[in-house]
């Protein structure tokens, strides 16, 4: 599997959290999945089915009082996926 994704930033943008890491630098990157659990301690469930490319994500679905806990994790270009570890995670409060 692809190397975990290092760097997560979570920054809230009005009202919208950005998210932005640094690229795993590996030739077979397919793409990232973020995943978004509600709390410091929530269980994190995956914002897409589909990897991005990118290395940000804009997440627009928030509400203000919440927290929210984010992670990305990097798959990889083989048949079955080959699923990175965990980013770390970064908590936020929406203001």
């Amino acid at each position: 599997p692809p190397p975990a994704p290092s760097g997560l930033q979570a920054v809230q943008e009005g009202a919208a959290v950005t998210l932005i890491w640094n690229r795993v630098e590996v030739p077979d990157v397919a793409g990232y999945i973020v995943l978004r659990g509600e709390a410091a301690s929530g269980t994190l469930q995956p914002l897409m089915r589909t990897p991005i490319a990118d290395v940000t994500y804009r997440d627009t679905d928030v509400q203000p009082g919440q927290t929210y806990t984010y992670a990305v994790y990097a798959l990889d270009k083989s048949p079955a996926a080959n699923v990175s570890p965990l980013s770390d995670r970064q908590t936020l409060v929406i203001r």
